[in-house]
């Protein structure tokens, strides 16, 4: 039986460095490992060498071994493409991209191109696209001229590629203008990177210290500018409905939206607890605690929205916002839905599904709901469903 050709995953990006691309690309790499396949990390990890190597040692006992790439520019890739040759042929490059997270204010063309000299010399590149380029705008047009750039890294990264995945399948419109005929795109959901953890006590415990007995309405964000109004709106809506909810909001900025409602609307004054930054393994049992999450997002749900993933996967029934990132599949009996701009049918929806979820806590049913909502989950965005739709092409590629 011939053995599989290694994975080599390029990020720009890796633990001990935070992101949300190097989150992913860990779990990537371990869930690859974990199907037997070899993986090597190339990073140009910000990290001190201490924590490089230790970050290599830890993952080297998960079956993934990590390397320093040194930077980003000529000297750099040069060296990458010496230490790759070292490797057996056929190299498997698996880039995660976004044109920000590659240095050189996101305009580093000199990668992409490197990219396109290792595909015509033999090599299996592929990538995934986080993000696909800079939109143009008459706003900040002095940003045109990078929106210019990355398009064309795009596009020399498509003529790179054996295979080209997306992360929603907003982008592959956008990237199929810039592709080569007869490329293949694939979506790849971006899975939770919270872990769920197993601790029904703890879950009762921390349901009892925020709700006393109410029902919790949960939100997990960043609470930026963008989702904050549309959020604040919505929990407006949601507390006409339930003024008895207790509404927990998880993430580092959680405590200063919680004094923004306070100081717009007095119903929030004495029912919204805000933990701060918390541990994965805390935000995963708070989800846990709460009844409903509520999750709008102004141009919509999609398969990128960790913050969605994470409640699902927690098992936590969800209200968010119906947009043109996701197919019909993500609103099932886990995930209602109403317009992005129809606060009053979210809160509506997210008090109905509340007051479902709390007497199903009540008559002990609960834990079958959130069963079958982590279940979906898995099926259809968990980090299993990427490795299986990449394994399905493992062979898919040409030189």
């Amino acid at each position: 039986m011939t053995e599989k050709p290694a994975w080599h995953l390029l990020t720009g990006e890796y633990p001990p460095d935070r992101g949300g691309i190097g989150d992913y690309t860990r779990l990537l790499a371990r869930a690859l490992a974990d199907h037997g396949r070899q993986v090597h990390v190339w990073t140009p990890s910000a990290a001190s060498a201490a924590s490089a190597a230790s970050a290599a040692s830890d993952s080297e006992a998960d079956g993934v071994a990590v390397h320093a790439m040194g930077g980003v520019g000529g000297d750099a890739l040069r060296r990458l493409g010496e230490a790759l040759d070292r490797h057996p042929a056929p190299r498997r490059l698996l880039v995660q991209y976004a044109p920000q997270a590659w240095g050189m204010r996101g305009m580093n063309l000199p990668f992409t191109r490197w990219l396109l000299a290792r595909r015509r010399a033999g090599d299996d590149v592929r990538v995934m696209f986080h993000e696909p380029y800079f939109p143009f705008g008459w706003q900040r047009p002095q940003r045109n001229l990078l929106a210019a750039i990355n398009r064309l890294m795009a596009r020399t990264l498509l003529r790179a590629s054996t295979r080209a995945y997306v992360s929603t399948r907003v982008w592959e419109p956008l990237l199929a203008a810039l592709a080569p005929p007869g490329l293949t795109f694939t979506v790849l959901p971006i899975p939770s990177t919270i872990p769920v953890v197993d601790d029904p006590e703890r879950v009762a415990r921390i349901r009892q210290e925020v709700g006393a007995g109410r029902p919790i309405v949960a939100h997990f964000g960043t609470y930026g500018d963008q989702i904050g109004p549309a959020l604040t709106r919505a929990l407006q809506a949601l507390i006409g409905y339930r003024p008895d909810a207790r509404i927990l909001l998880l993430g580092n900025r959680g405590p200063d939206f919680a004094a923004r409602l306070r100081a717009i609307d007095e119903r929030f004054r004495d029912n919204v607890v805000a933990p701060g930054y918390q541990s994965p393994d805390d935000v995963s049992v708070h989800l846990q605690a709460a009844g409903v999450a509520i999750q709008p997002y102004p141009d919509g749900a999609d398969t990128r929205r960790t913050t969605l993933m994470a409640c699902l996967a927690n098992g936590v029934p969800t209200v968010t916002t119906r947009g043109p990132g996701c197919g019909s599949i993500i609103f099932s009996l886990a995930v209602s839905h109403a317009a992005p701009g129809d606060a009053e049918a979210q809160g509506e929806r997210a008090a109905s599904l509340l007051t479902s979820a709390h007497l199903l806590l009540e008559s002990g049913d609960l834990d079958e709901l959130r069963a079958n909502v982590r279940a979906f989950y898995q099926r259809e965005f968990g980090i299993g469903r990427t490795v299986e739709r990449l394994l399905a092409d493992e062979d898919g590629g040409a030189a």
